[in-house]
């Protein structure tokens, strides 16, 4: 907040700033009075409280003793005390009365024994003799509520006691009171230990010396629970004895512990500035824990005694807790009373800045009504003007309370009952009207506002009068110029809609000519393909098989190109479609990486595969586009490696309830590809530079129709290279989980085995020691790396894995003869059929690259594992079907004869007769005239006169008879366009086969459909 708007707040709220300033400081004053005398008074009623507390501690205590020394004195003065002293002076017969003293000892039992019977605080009562060493002549116990007199043999001599000894020297009726303390028995401490204390008094014989003493044993449990009762909680009670230890404690542990040889002192807790009297109070920051008062406690009228101590103590805590919870009363009622006070001068302030505000907006819209150049006027109910401001005045010549509000404007009824029924009822209205001068026109905005006037108690009418004289202007100008833009809006919106139409027909044009030029360039390939499969199965010499090689090369090579070229199409048309459906992807790469895999290892690059993160192998998608984004990443990988290897790892990405992200990482150590030149790669028609293109060949559309691909399924390509280093092109796709539930399979055959790996790459070792670690359950002991295999490392192994390339092969080969019980893998393909069939049993070949199938497979035969044989594919023969079609017929209707050459030689040895048309009309007129009852139609779909399309339906229409309403007709079109398929099938076409025509596939349809 800057320094204007401080001034302004504290302008706004001045009374209420300088009220809290002064209620501050008072509350302060008032505040430090307050703890000033709350402490005072808090120490002051607390000292009184624990003084209170004490004296009636020390009545109880001094009331209890006294009424045990009446007990005292009133068994000293019953008749067999002192007839057991004459008794015992005259050979034991008193000689007053002439009793036995043993009859004198009777009576004495008794009344020690009626009176601890009244008294149960009374633990024992003894008449003992000076003489003798102090021994017992009377002794009553009371145990446990049972008093009972103790036998003369179990008497015993108290002359060494101290309270024996203190009480023979007392002077004629003293009483001695002692100690508290545990009771002892036989100078040990009585168990459980009884706290006592002892009142005696000295008996003297008729020359005044000392005879006997008279002991009352009293237990002081009772004293002490008649001291610390009905105290209130906040004091602690201490009773100490003259050496000031403590006979109570808060604390147990502490009572009594001088008689356990472990005393603890008063002044081990208390010192005596802790006394409450010479504490100062408001020392705040030194302020004890504790404070106590204590009082010392004896008598002095004949009672001979150690004194005690009485004490009181209170936690610092629980003052200043009280303290607190009063200064917390205080303050809020303090604060309750500052917030009232305030609350007043704020309302003060608000109804002083209120009419200043006032004040102030009276005069602002004074001023802005006369400096207005708009006219502003009041109106009276009938219609009078009674104020106007300067403007008005001015432009209308109005005189106040004169000039009558309706002689001032032009306006039709509407707008006149408007002004009516606003003046009249006070309701807001706006409307135009139109003021004519002697000299002009001028057209008028005007808004009527209801003004309540509270003392006449009626509405009057504000009137806010613009002259909008430019605004009409403005809008006859703004209507000429829309007129013009709409004739401009609609010639544009013709030239768009033109437009558009020529665009979608250069679209359509473009799909037609995309559709034709596949069906052109695909038909003489037909023929060129299908002609040079069937040269192969003819006798050729060397060098004429040779040239047929040549040929087939450069074929497929121009059909890949011709492929790449229409996918490229059908993408940028978004007619290419994805087929999805089942398939297992480790099964799909490991076919594909096999099939590739002689492109490297004729340049004897090493091959990798790695599965092992694959945990769902069956997933759902389109297995073809996946092959062909994998077949292009392979395809470039081997074709810019010299040396090293190429791999491809199968990882998963991204796992959720219904999907799946794959990625397929194809890596490496070719040529590599510079930084600058990695952003072109993906571009159509686009190499790293001229040299790629002149020394390895390409189109340049493989990694870009790849990406797309890739992108179509979900995913994506991306790159890392460095130049002469090599690459790793990154494919990922997203499948959805499959029902039926494939996982990788795990190999069981080396359960506790020990392996040795020779392998002389690295990465190959790697590569096994993987797929052993991840796929093997349980998995093998010992897996070793071997770079020398002699004799006894060879008998040790159950396996030994190791690479064809390896210079001690034919020595691994001599030990596999000795020695039966260890197998041998080999990677790689042997050299020839013939070596490979003299291989010793436990061996066998697995070729490069590894993948899980196949090791799993080649392990379960070396180790006669059959729970892990699995069906594998056989790959290494040409599909060969065998067709015996000789009671069949079949009509080839296309206008390219060479097509209908090729498939007569593909289907020369079935024996199947066929028949020929050029088109459709001919193809009609066959059906009707010919003698031939057809079996099944190949219709070629682009073909003049009536084309394919339309000939199917004239057949399924009944134009040819109903015998061939139902006959099979299968689609043999070069069109492979997204969409040809059903564009087939809706025609009533059974089936469709893409051009060139594959011998397997020709054979295949005819088999399935001709088949009984």
């Amino acid at each position: 907040m800057d320094s204007g708007h401080s001034a302004h707040f504290y302008q706004r709220h001045k009374l209420p700033i300088l009220a809290f300033c002064i209620l501050l400081l008072l509350s302060i004053f008032v505040t430090v009075k307050y703890e000033y005398d709350l402490r005072e008074d808090v120490f002051s009623r607390t000292f009184e409280q624990m003084q209170r507390e004490l004296d009636t501690k020390e009545s109880v205590l001094k009331t209890s003793l006294r009424e045990n020394i009446s007990a005292l004195n009133f068994l000293d003065s019953t008749p067999p005390v002192l007839a057991i002293m004459r008794a015992t002076n005259d050979q034991n017969i008193d000689p007053v009365l002439g009793t036995p003293i043993s009859a004198w000892k009777d009576r004495l039992a008794k009344i020690f024994t009626g009176f601890m019977t009244t008294d149960k605080d009374l633990a024992q009562a003894r008449y003992i003799y000076i003489a003798d060493n102090g021994k017992e002549v009377v002794r009553v116990d009371s145990v446990n509520k049972q008093v009972f007199r103790i036998s003369e043999e179990d008497l015993q001599h108290k002359g060494q006691r101290d309270y024996m000894q203190i009480t023979a020297k007392l002077e004629n009726g003293q009483i001695y009171l002692s100690p508290i303390n545990y009771n002892r028995e036989n100078g040990r401490l009585q168990q459980p230990y009884t706290s006592t204390y002892r009142i005696a008094k000295l008996v003297k014989d008729n020359e005044g010396k000392p005879f006997a003493v008279l002991i009352l044993n009293y237990y002081a449990e009772d004293l002490i629970n008649k001291l610390t009762s009905k105290s209130s909680d906040k004091f602690s009670v201490y009773l100490l004895n003259a050496q000031q230890q403590f006979i109570y404690h808060p604390e147990e542990s502490y009572r009594f512990s001088f008689e356990l040889d472990d005393p603890h002192y008063w002044s081990e807790e208390f010192s005596a500035d802790l006394k409450i009297s010479s504490v100062d109070f408001f020392d705040v920051v030194n302020l004890p824990e504790k404070l106590y008062l204590d009082k010392i406690i004896e008598f002095k009228d004949g009672v001979h005694m150690q004194p005690f101590t009485l004490a009181v103590s209170i936690s610092t805590d629980t003052l200043l807790n009280e303290i607190h919870q009063k200064r917390l009363r205080f303050i809020g009622i303090l604060c309750l009373i500052i917030l009232v006070v305030l609350m007043l001068f704020i309302i003060y302030q608000r109804d002083i800045n209120r009419k200043i505000e006032l004040s102030f907006l009276k005069e602002k819209n004074s001023k802005i009504i006369e400096n207005s150049t708009d006219a502003i006027i009041m109106v009276q109910p009938n219609g009078v003007i009674c104020n106007a401001n300067e403007t008005a005045q001015t432009f209308f010549g109005i005189t106040e309370q004169t000039t009558h509000f309706d002689t001032l404007f032009n306006y039709n009824d509407e707008d006149f009952q408007g002004i009516a029924q606003a003046i009249k009822e006070g309701q807001r209205c706006s409307f135009e009207a139109v003021h004519i001068s002697e000299l002009s026109t001028h057209y008028f905005s005007i808004t009527m506002t209801p003004v309540f006037d509270a003392a006449k108690q009626q509405y009057q009418i504000a009137a806010i009068l613009r002259n909008i004289d430019s605004l009409k202007c403005a809008q006859h100008q703004l209507e000429k110029l829309n007129v013009t833009l709409e004739e401009k809006v609609k010639s544009r919106t013709a030239e768009l809609e033109k437009a558009t139409e020529e665009a979608l027909a250069a679209s359509k044009a473009k799909s037609e000519f995309v559709a034709n030029i596949s069906h052109e360039i695909r038909t003489p390939m037909n023929g060129v393909l299908g002609m040079l499969e069937m040269l192969e199965e003819e006798p050729l010499s060397t060098q004429q098989m040779q040239y047929l090689h040549y040929a087939n090369t450069s074929a497929n090579s121009l059909m890949t190109l011709i492929n790449d070229i229409l996918d490229f199409s059908k993408i940028e048309a978004g007619k290419l479609d994805l087929d999805s459906h089942e398939f297992d992807v480790v099964s799909v790469c490991s076919d594909l990486i096999t099939s590739m895999a002689v492109q490297g290892q004729k340049k004897g690059i090493e091959i990798l595969f790695d599965a092992h993160d694959i945990t769902q192998r069956t997933v759902m998608g389109d297995s073809h586009r996946l092959k062909q984004i994998l077949n292009n990443l392979l395809s470039n990988a081997f074709k810019f490696t010299h040396k090293g290897h190429v791999s491809l790892t199968v990882k998963e990405q991204l796992h959720t309830d219904k999907s799946l992200c794959l990625s397929f990482v194809v890596e490496d150590t070719g040529i590599g590809i510079s930084k600058e030149n990695q952003s072109k790669l993906f571009e159509v028609f686009t190499q790293e530079d001229s040299s790629t293109t002149r020394h390895y060949g390409g189109s340049g559309l493989g990694l870009s129709i790849s990406r797309k691909l890739a992108q179509l399924m979900g995913g994506d390509i991306i790159v890392e290279s460095e130049k002469g280093k090599g690459s790793r092109f990154c494919a990922s796709i997203t499948v959805s989980l499959s029902a039926s539930l494939k996982e990788q399979g795990e190999i069981t055959a080396l359960n506790n085995k020990h392996v040795g790996c020779a392998v002389l790459y690295d990465l190959l070792g790697q590569n096994i020691e993987t797929q052993l670690e991840k796929t093997c359950q349980p998995q093998p002991s010992k897996v070793s790396r071997l770079s020398d295999i002699p004799d006894n490392v060879f008998n040790e192994l159950d396996l030994l894995i190791i690479d064809h390339k390896h210079p001690e092969l034919n020595n691994v080969l001599s030990f596999a003869n000795k020695y039966s019980d260890t197998c041998v893998l080999i990677l790689g393909v042997m050299a020839s059929l013939k070596q490979k069939e003299t291989l010793p049993s436990n061996c066998t070949v697995i070729a490069k690259p590894v993948t899980p199938d196949e090791l799993a497979y080649k392990l379960a035969v070396l180790f006669n594992n059959n729970d892990s044989v699995i069906e594998r594919k056989n790959t290494d023969t040409k599909e060969i079907i065998e067709l015996d079609l000789t009671s069949s017929s079949v009509l080839i209707v296309d206008d390219n004869m060479i097509n209908i050459e090729v498939s007569k030689a593909i289907l020369r040895d079935s024996y199947v007769h066929i028949e020929s048309a050029s088109d459709g009309l001919e193809a009609i007129e066959v059906l009707n005239n010919s003698e031939t009852q057809f079996d099944l139609i190949l219709m070629d779909c682009q073909m003049p006169n009536l084309n394919g399309y339309d000939c199917t339906k004239a057949i399924r229409q009944g134009k040819t008879g109903e015998k061939y309403q139902d006959v099979v007709i299968i689609a043999m079109t070069a069109s492979a366009m997204a969409g040809d398929r059903e564009k087939c099938l809706s025609v009533g076409m059974n089936d469709y086969i893409t051009k060139p025509i594959k011998q397997a596939t020709l054979r295949k349809k005819l088999s399935m459909w001709l088949k009984t």
